[in-house]
């Protein structure tokens, strides 16, 4: 039996799909691809597989994971290449690992997230937003409201965003928290933002990328993360 954490990009039209169906893709690859899969036992088997972080609908990424149990592998290249060939365009396989067997699955250690976040021709604020996003962004607290399945509740993001800054191209790059337990979606902090400059924002307005889903870990040097697949040279991680 292996193991194995594939990476893979989410680009173009097939990023208004949501999880569910892209769930059900990957079940269909597997099919097409001949890929050796071992199924749940029981009445109703289905494939044991399971992604590291929902992506919204609309939103695109260039790192997205999917952990797999196989019951044979001949090379994770080998595999790769087999699934890339039956795969629709937009979806795209970009490097995967072999685990350990005991490796937790990726989506109950997930820990942040890498946001390249812009607003779409048209739909920008009417006010200077990029200072005023960095001055809301240095204020000692970012107090707001997030809906959650027992109702709402006030929340910090002060404490969930780790990294933010505007880029030249008049984006805002950020690195938050993600996972089952503080996970905060970019949108929210647009949206909490604006709200402050009693401005809404307006529908489909945000382009979102996620550029990457990371672990978080501890060593000699303290806590780092790191992306959910990293390999070691010399002894040092080396991040894709």
């Amino acid at each position: 039996m292996n193991k194995v954490r594939l990476k893979f990009s989410k680009n173009g039209p097939i990023r208004f799909i949501g999880h569910l169906d892209v769930m059900r893709y990957f079940q269909k690859v597997n099919r097409r691809a001949e890929v050796d899969i071992k199924h749940s036992e029981g009445y109703s088997p289905h494939q044991i597989l399971s992604f590291a972080l929902p992506l919204s609908v609309g939103a695109t990424s260039d790192g997205e994971y999917l952990d797999m149990t196989l019951n044979s592998l001949d090379s994770i290249e080998n595999l790769i290449t087999r699934m890339n060939a039956v795969m629709h365009e937009g979806i795209v396989i970009t490097d995967g690992k072999e685990l350990p067997e005991i490796t937790p699955k990726a989506m109950t250690i997930v820990a942040a997230a890498e946001y390249l976040v812009s607003f779409r021709q048209g739909k920008e604020p009417d006010c200077d937003w990029e200072r005023l996003l960095m001055e809301y962004y240095s204020s000692e607290h970012m107090e707001t409201q997030k809906k959650t399945k027992s109702g709402e509740k006030t929340i910090d993001m002060k404490t969930l965003i780790y990294r933010m800054e505007v880029t030249p191209e008049h984006g805002v790059h950020m690195l938050v928290s993600a996972g089952s337990v503080d996970h905060l979606k970019p949108s929210l902090i647009m949206e909490s933002f604006l709200h402050t400059q009693n401005e809404e924002l307006k529908p489909f307005a945000l382009s979102v990328h996620r550029i990457d889903t990371y672990l978080q870990g501890q060593d000699e040097s303290g806590t780092y993360i790191e992306p959910l697949i990293c390999r070691e040279e010399d002894g040092k991680r080396v991040y894709l």
